[in-house]
């Protein structure tokens, strides 16, 4: 019986992520990303990991933003009174 791969070289992560290897090493060795070196030399990804990490940077619609200043409008009038 086969073990299932559950972790991915840093290719695969560039291409999992769809960006360039040399820009995945940017972002490693910037801390940006995280990543396990278990042999002090290769490292692995995990996609669970890499998918938070990606969505752990959105950007709101200007819609969002829009209410969210209006709910700060109102609450801040509501506080003065």
């Amino acid at each position: 019986m086969e073990k299932e791969k559950t972790m991915l070289t840093t290719a695969e992560a560039a291409k999992y992520l769809g960006i360039k290897v040399s820009y995945l090493h940017k972002l490693m060795m910037r801390r940006v990303i995280p990543y396990y070196k278990p042999n002090g030399k290769l490292c692995f990804f995990d996609p669970t990991e890499l998918d938070a990490w990606q969505r752990g940077i959105r950007i709101s619609t200007q819609e969002e933003v829009d209410r969210q200043a209006d709910d700060y409008i109102t609450n801040a009038r509501h506080t003065r009174q």
